[in-house]
């Protein structure tokens, strides 16, 4: 009789363990109808710079094809501002700037960094202070073209060419010229 309750009880348990875990599953699984999720990473490449600190004000995508249109760019909100030493993150290392961000599922003709003013580079021991390429904040950093499509994951990578980007003059006055290549990958949800 002892081992009829024992057997009733564990059966029970297992029961109610199956059908709470079942039901988590469930709540679990979240559609986006209208809309992806994205990921953006960072990461510099092997470099004769033994720093080069990049400050990273945020990432955005152009939206519309006339950049005058004060909605041609929406902000991804990227949560890892600030300065970046890009020469230590390189192959497999990244810095995430923009993580599972939900954005409408539209047509992305371009991904941009927002740079900020504050950026140095250090070769043999000298640092150099980076003038920003004034160029760069008006124009198209990485062409993307890609229809987003609903219910995808989108993960980007961002690749800052440092010794492409980085121009020392003669009389050492040093300009931050940014040559990124972007990887994307894509994901299913479900």
């Amino acid at each position: 009789m002892k081992f009829i309750k024992t057997y009733k009880a564990v059966l029970l348990s297992v029961s109610l363990l199956f059908f709470l875990t079942s039901c988590s599953d469930e709540l679990e699984t979240e559609t986006f109808d209208n809309s992806s999720l994205v990921t953006v990473k960072l990461q510099g490449t092997q470099s004769v710079y033994s720093q080069v600190n990049i400050e990273v004000l945020d990432v955005q995508f152009k939206v519309l094809e006339d950049e005058l249109d004060p909605n041609a760019w929406i902000s991804l909100n990227a949560i890892n501002t600030g300065s970046h030493d890009l020469a230590s993150i390189t192959d497999n290392r990244v810095i995430t700037l923009v993580d599972f961000k939900e954005v409408p599922s539209e047509f992305i003709y371009s991904i941009k960094l927002v740079l900020g003013d504050q950026h140095t580079a250090v070769k043999n021991g000298k640092t150099y202070a980076l003038d920003l390429n004034s160029e760069y904040q008006d124009t198209s950093t990485n062409i993307v073209e890609k229809q987003l499509i609903s219910n995808k994951l989108y993960d980007f990578v961002i690749e800052l060419n440092l010794d492409d980007s980085i121009i020392v003059s003669s009389e050492g006055k040093a300009n931050l010229s940014p040559k990124m290549n972007t990887l994307m990958r894509l994901y299913n949800l479900f």
